[in-house]
């Protein structure tokens, strides 16, 4: 009987270690070190020119030197297949043999099988009850006859899809199968509504409650013709706008449209009148970049108060102009520039040149559960002559609920001796902002701005920059972001008189629907 309990006393505590060690084994260790791709051998890729094979060779996906994974494998694979159906193979094949060096390395042995060559042959097109077939024919980039790419396909359901009508694109090859030398495609939409409604609401102080409006048609009269009315009003701006665009103007890149405008702003020490037009040409070289030329033509009043000492030569008149703007958008990054002249060689009042640049960066971090988005924007204006070149509604200005969120709208500027802003030639800003998710529809965010605007042109003095910070909301609802900002002066603008009252306070609340940018 003591021989049993010692042997429970003994086993007892092996027990309970055996049981633990079976709940909380150790962590095992990676002894299977990764495989290295010595060397990358491509057969059969003769039917390729010698550059694009060489384009080819830097620009797959694994090299040598590399870890070998399935994923880089199979990406290989298909930037192979690609290549080869772009230069006219569309039932390439690729097959990727691993022939081992060592026990920790590998040659890999990219074999191909073009198959043989061909063309695009006949184009269906089904799905579309609204829109004719000659407007999605016009957006393709290919025609019957034509060397097969798969570039082609994919170039033509961005621009058929850039059009706005339809809810998706699908252009597929038909026939495979039977891998003929002339490939049919068949291109299938799904059209949506071509009316398009948005309502906005904001508010910031100084313009308290704004209320935009517009409503778009996308087919009107036909031909894939874009009909535009806009209007905005708050307690400094009333805006009208009626713009008509013809899409497809004799080639699937070329835009036209024209434009009726009528702008007031009516601020507590100036107020603005525009009324014109303007008409544009607009070409879209890639997906990712487009320009546009135009020339614009409205008449232009302004009435200031006597405290305004720097604005007391202001004219009305005729203001006429032409501008160029670039635009380069992709997913992650954005550039435009804005560039402008008035009179010189032109008829008109106003004589001045206008160059305004901005460029944008967001780069999702901490696996895509936040976002680091920035803005930096430098623009001036120039009169050729005279102050009163420059009409009031060019001059520059910065704050707001998009930009400069601690100030409100129109009140970052050169200041008079009464301390009203009287707008400047130049200005800077730059915005870094945190977007961060809370909960399912809620989100936060956390900004810092620095800017200013000066009164020289073409001048920028960084060590006179305006700070503002602070914390926003975002809330997703099913008409879409609501977007709340509480900005904090940082360091204040010395002097600044609000209504003719020196300012209260140092922070401004903003609401407004969409992300500031």
């Amino acid at each position: 009987m003591l021989l049993s309990v010692g042997r429970v006393l003994l086993l007892g505590p092996a027990f309970f270690l055996f049981v633990f060690a079976c709940r909380h084994p150790p962590p095992k260790l990676n002894t299977t070190a990764p495989v290295i791709v010595q060397e990358i051998r491509l057969e059969g890729f003769d039917v390729l020119p010698a550059d694009d094979l060489d384009a080819l060779r830097r620009k797959l996906p694994i090299q040598s030197g590399a870890a070998l994974t399935d994923e880089a494998e199979q990406a290989a694979g298909n930037a192979a297949v690609e290549a080869l159906q772009n230069h006219g193979y569309p039932f390439a094949q690729v097959q990727i043999a691993r022939e081992p060096v060592d026990q920790n390395r590998t040659r890999l042995v990219v074999r191909a099988e073009p198959g043989v060559r061909g063309f695009f042959g006949s184009i269906e097109i089904a799905g579309n009850r609204r829109v004719d077939d000659a407007i999605i024919r016009r957006r393709l980039a290919y025609a019957p006859g034509d060397l097969f790419r798969r570039t082609a396909i994919q170039l033509s359901q961005q621009r058929i899809g850039s059009l706005g009508l339809f809810k998706s694109v699908d252009i597929r090859a038909e026939k495979l199968d039977a891998r003929p030398s002339e490939v049919p495609t068949i291109v299938t939409v799904e059209e949506r509504s071509p009316w398009q409604w948005n309502l906005s609401l904001g508010y910031a102080a100084g313009e308290q409650l704004g209320v935009g409006a517009r409503v778009s048609h996308l087919n009107f009269f036909g031909a894939a013709r874009r009909l535009d009315l806009e209007g905005q009003v708050s307690r400094i701006d009333r805006q009208a706008e009626v713009r008509f665009t013809q899409t497809d103007a004799w080639h699937p890149s070329l835009s036209l449209s024209a434009e009726a405008r009528h702008w007031e702003i009516n601020e507590h020490a100036f107020y603005v009148l525009s009324r014109g037009g303007q008409v544009a040409i607009g070409w879209q070289w890639t997906p990712e970049f487009a320009s546009t030329v135009s020339y614009a033509s409205a008449f232009e009043r302004s009435r200031v108060d006597d405290s305004l000492e720097l604005l007391t030569g202001l004219q009305d008149g005729m203001l006429n102009a032409w501008s160029v703007d670039l635009d380069h958008r992709r997913p992650s990054q954005m550039l435009m520039m804005h560039v402008e002249q008035a009179g010189g060689w032109l008829p008109g009042t106003f004589n001045y040149y206008n160059l305004i640049g901005e460029a944008r960066r967001y780069r999702p971090v901490f696996d895509d559960r936040a976002i680091l988005a920035g803005r930096v924007r430098f623009g001036s204006i120039d009169p050729m002559a005279l102050e009163s070149d420059i009409p009031m509604l060019k001059r520059l200005f910065l704050g707001g609920s998009e930009e400069m969120r601690g100030w409100g709208r129109y009140e970052v500027s050169p200041l008079s001796e009464s301390g009203a802003a009287v707008g400047g030639k130049s200005l800077f800003s730059a915005t870094a902002e945190a977007r961060f998710a809370i909960f399912r529809r809620l989100r936060g965010a956390m900004f810092v701005e620095a800017g200013n605007v000066w009164q020289k042109a073409w001048f920028a003095d960084l060590g006179s920059l305006l700070y503002d910070a602070g914390p926003g909301l975002r809330i997703d609802t099913a008409f879409g972001l609501l977007r709340f900002d509480l900005g904090y002066q940082l360091k204040p603008l010395a002097g600044l008189r609000i209504d003719g009252q020196p300012q209260k306070h140092r922070w401004r609340l903003n609401f407004g629907i969409g992300e500031a940018f």
